[in-house]
């Protein structure tokens, strides 16, 4: 359903501001099915005649690793979970069972190979 909404809004969008395709990189993580991935896009542009769900491998080529090694170079936020409330309770009921500390929202990021706080 997570993916569902969050590609029926980017289809509305592509289609509202003329784009004839549209992609998500959220395959490239271990974490996502990557089949459920780009169905939840299928679908999504199926809703709109003109309007093409692009799939593609980001996997393919050490595609997860390679977006590590730019995300630390490049200093994005990364996050330990998708983004919802039920993501979030998941990573940090399985944290604290490991007795790791609690995700604290918007305070990862990588930087120089070392995991850093904002």
């Amino acid at each position: 359903m997570c993916f569902d909404m969050r590609f029926e809004r980017t289809a509305l969008y592509a289609d509202e501001n003329g784009f004839k395709v549209f992609t998500s990189s959220m395959g490239v993580s271990r974490w996502k099915d990557m089949e459920q991935v780009n169905e939840s896009g299928r679908r999504a542009a199926s809703r709109y005649p003109d309007l093409i769900y692009w799939v593609y491998n980001w996997r393919k080529k050490n595609g997860s690793q390679r977006m590590i090694e730019i995300a630390k170079r490049e200093h994005f936020y990364q996050q330990e979970y998708c983004g919802c409330a039920h993501s979030l309770r998941e990573i940090n009921q399985k944290r604290k069972a490991q007795g790791h500390d609690m995700v604290k929202i918007g305070e990862k990021y990588y930087q120089d190979g070392q995991e850093s706080k904002l």
